[in-house]
C-alpha cells in the first residue's frame, strides 16, 4: 500500500475508533452540570424538545395532527418522546421527520411508526440511513452504555416516503416546508421552515456554540454558503439538532467558527503538517467552551482529511 494511502487510512481508523469511544458518553466538559432534558415552547403550535447529551426534536401541533422533527436515539427514548406529546396534544402523530442520516435523529422511527406516524426524509438521508445502519449503531456504544438502553431492542425502520428538494406538509391552515439545498454537514441534511412561526429546524447543519462536526461533509464550501443561505431567511428562532435555540447571531459565530478552523488546517497543511501534527498545533481558543470543544482533534483531523482527499473521512470508511 503506497505511504499516503497507509497514512490516510491509519488516521480514518483512528478517527473512527476516538468517535466510538466518546459519542454519546455524556458531553458535560470540564466538569460542567448537564443542563436538563426539556420541552420548551417557542411559539403557540411549536415545541422544542431540547436534550443536550443527545438530540433535539421539534414538535408541530395543529387540529389535524402532529409533525415530529427527528425521533430521537433509542426507541425508549422515542416512547418517552411520545408520552410527552400527549401531555400537550391528543390529535394524531401524522408525520415524523428525520433531518438527517445520523442514528441519533431516526433510531426512535420504530416507535413513531407504531404510532401511526408516515417517516419521512430527503432522498439521500434516506439512502445513507440503509447504508451506515450498522455502522451507526456501533458507533453509538457509549450513548447505550450510559443509558442502559439495548441497541438490539431497535428494529431498522427506514423513511416511508423520500423527496429530493421540498415536500410541503399542510395541517391546520398552515404549511410546513421540507427543504433540501444541497450537501451541509452531511449529504441529505435537511431543514424544516415554518414560515408562521419565523422558525427554521436545522439539523446538525447548525448547532448553537458548538463545535460543528466536519466528519460527514463531502465540502465545507458548500455547508458554509447554506449557513449564509439560511443566515438571510425570514427567520427568528433557528431549532438547532445540537444545542439551544439561536439566533441569526448564533448562526454568523457558526459560520465563524467553520472558517476559522478551515483556515486553520489549511495553513497545516501549506506547512506540511501531518494530522497529528495538526491536531496537536491547532488551538481554537475563541471556541474553547464550546460543546464539544473536547473533541476538538478529531474534528481538526477530520477537517485535514476532507482539505487533503475532497472527501468525507467517515462516508469514506468502508
Amino acid at each position: 500500500m503506497p505511504e499516503a494511502r497507509r497514512a490516510a487510512v491509519g488516521w480514518a481508523v483512528f478517527l473512527a475508533a476516538a468517535w466510538l469511544a466518546v459519542l454519546g458518553a455524556g458531553r458535560a466538559e470540564a466538569g460542567r452540570p448537564v443542563p436538563p432534558v426539556e420541552m420548551k415552547q417557542v411559539a403557540p403550535d411549536l415545541y422544542f424538545h431540547f436534550d443536550f447529551q443527545s438530540s433535539n426534536s421539534i414538535i408541530w401541533v395543529t387540529d389535524e395532527g402532529v409533525l415530529v422533527i427527528d425521533t430521537r436515539q433509542h426507541p425508549r427514548h422515542a416512547d418517552e418522546l411520545i408520552g410527552k406529546i400527549r401531555k400537550i396534544t391528543d390529535k394524531p402523530i401524522r408525520w415524523a421527520f428525520n433531518t438527517q442520516a445520523h442514528g441519533d435523529h431516526y433510531l426512535g422511527n420504530q416507535s413513531f411508526k407504531r404510532a401511526g406516524a408516515t417517516i419521512v426524509a430527503q432522498a439521500e438521508a434516506a439512502r445513507l440511513m440503509d447504508r451506515y445502519y450498522d455502522k451507526d449503531i456501533s458507533r453509538r456504544g457509549a450513548f447505550f452504555g450510559r443509558t442502559k438502553f439495548d441497541p438490539k431492542e431497535i428494529v431498522k425502520t427506514l423513511p416511508d416516503r423520500t423527496f429530493d428538494r421540498q415536500m410541503v406538509i399542510r395541517m391546520g391552515g398552515k404549511e410546513a416546508y421540507l427543504l433540501y439545498f444541497g450537501p451541509a454537514q452531511d449529504p441529505g441534511a435537511s431543514f424544516v421552515y415554518f414560515p408562521h412561526a419565523k422558525a427554521l429546524a436545522t439539523s446538525g447543519n447548525y448547532v448553537t456554540k458548538g463545535w460543528h462536526n466536519p466528519m460527514f461533509t463531502p465540502s465545507v464550501d458548500g455547508w458554509l454558503s447554506i449557513l449564509r443561505h439560511v443566515q438571510q431567511m425570514e427567520v427568528d428562532h433557528y431549532l438547532p439538532g445540537h444545542g439551544g435555540v439561536g439566533t441569526k447571531q448564533d448562526v454568523a459565530e457558526a459560520i465563524g467558527f467553520l472558517t476559522d478552523l478551515k483556515s486553520a488546517v489549511q495553513d497545516a497543511i501549506a506547512k506540511g503538517m501531518s494530522p497529528e501534527q495538526a491536531a496537536d498545533a491547532i488551538k481554537l481558543d475563541k471556541y474553547k467552551d464550546w460543546r464539544n470543544a473536547n473533541l476538538a482533534k478529531n474534528q481538526i483531523v477530520a477537517m485535514h482529511h476532507l482539505l487533503r482527499t475532497g472527501k468525507s473521512i467517515y462516508l469514506d470508511l468502508e
